[in-house]
């Protein structure tokens, strides 16, 4: 089972794996492995939050040329949330937010901010 909602800033996905808490849990904390299907090399991610097999919320800055149109990067906050489910599998429940807000700085520059919506 897979499922994806969009809201103004957030994308959350969930899906049941076969495999136990703790392999999920490797695969997204040990560096070789998180290396080969998640993070790429050149993506700031920075721990935020972790309860080891339960909780790991991180922060994911874009490479430096990847900006908006804006010129600025995309800073955004990734949680990965598991359970283990009832045949000993893992729901995996991963919340992306933060990349829908843009701050204006028009010419009177009083900080108007534009909310875009995620299609």
């Amino acid at each position: 089972m897979t499922s994806e909602t969009k809201t103004d800033d957030v994308i959350v996905t969930e899906c049941d794996l076969d495999e136990r808490p703790q392999k999920v849990w490797r695969a997204l904390t040990e560096p070789d492995l998180a290396a080969q299907w998640l993070v790429p090399d050149d993506v700031d991610c920075r721990i935020l939050e972790a309860e080891p097999e339960r909780l790991l919320r991180c922060s994911w800055k874009s490479r430096d040329d990847e900006r908006d149109g804006f010129g600025r990067s995309l800073d955004t906050v990734v949680t990965f949330e598991l359970s283990p489910t009832d045949a000993g599998g893992t729901h995996l429940r991963i919340v992306h937010a933060g990349f829908a807000t843009v701050t204006l700085h028009p010419a009177n520059d009083n900080g108007a901010t534009l909310m875009m919506r995620a299609a």
